[in-house]
């Protein structure tokens, strides 16, 4: 996975909405989650959500990522090279922890419940965390009805139909995965013509071409319904619920996990 994050970074400033997360879903976190005097720790090193709480540490597995993506080191924030599975926090210590996406990017269900065990296993008694989903649909897209739309004008970014193929390509699969190349070959399926897709929507060649960073990469991504992970997540929570993130393209599929009240399993 490393190398699959590596050539992402490469294009961050290509990358927007919803991958990136607008001003508005920075604002859900702070309100949702009561960051204000709190120290973070947060999957991933996302600038956009660097800024939050009186103080972060953010954890990822590429130092290149780090490197590249990070805003930097402060007094108050910092970034450390380690595992989301194995956080290097002692039990029961964090105030609030954050992260945009992070179920979808780790596949399939026993990693997503790993997962879930970590994060309650980290947070204080009274702590909190906040996940940003990327959730399919509970009724499909028809892909002729996305391609039909994007031609139209009606997705607002080449991110956002990103994912909308994404979740049209899942079909049956177990836990909702999909390798990420099958995400491509959806998509060049149904836009053949790159510069078609680019004249229509007025999106640069170059962001769309981001999406070819998936043709050698070996990673599995899921995009497992709200409900879905709402009950992964109530074995380790008793107090789980979904939040609101905006008004952005797609926003209510992207709706915010809270998760309160860790079960103590161990």
């Amino acid at each position: 996975m490393t190398q699959h994050w590596n050539a992402i970074r490469k294009h961050w400033q290509l990358l927007g909405s919803p991958l990136r997360p607008p001003a508005e879903v920075v604002e859900t976190y702070d309100r949702e989650l009561d960051l204000a005097r709190s120290h973070v720790v947060m999957f991933g090193v996302t600038p956009e959500l660097a800024g939050l709480g009186a103080s972060m540490t953010a954890v990822d597995e590429s130092a290149d990522m780090i490197a590249g993506i990070w805003p930097g080191d402060t007094e108050t924030r910092k970034a450390v090279q380690g595992d989301w599975f194995d956080l290097p926090f002692p039990g029961a210590s964090v105030d609030a922890l954050i992260g945009d996406g992070c179920l979808t990017v780790i596949g399939a269900a026993d990693p997503r419940r790993t997962l879930f065990a970590s994060i309650a296993r980290a947070l204080k008694a009274d702590g909190r965390a906040g996940i940003r989903l990327y959730a399919s649909p509970g009724t499909p897209d028809d892909p002729k009805d996305i391609r039909a739309l994007a031609l139209s004008g009606g997705v607002a970014t080449f991110h956002e139909l990103k994912w909308r193929v994404a979740m049209t390509a899942i079909g049956g699969a177990p836990d909702y995965t999909i390798p990420v190349r099958g995400i491509l070959e959806q998509f060049e399926a149904l836009f053949p013509d790159r510069e078609e897709l680019a004249a229509r929507t007025g999106w640069e060649l170059p962001v769309i071409g981001t999406i070819d960073v998936y043709r050698n990469s070996s990673v599995i991504y899921n995009f497992a319904p709200a409900a879905a992970l709402i009950e992964e997540a109530q074995t380790f929570f008793d107090d789980v619920r979904l939040a609101s993130t905006g008004t952005y393209g797609l926003a209510e599929r992207y709706p915010l996990l809270v998760l309160r009240s860790p079960k103590r399993r161990d």
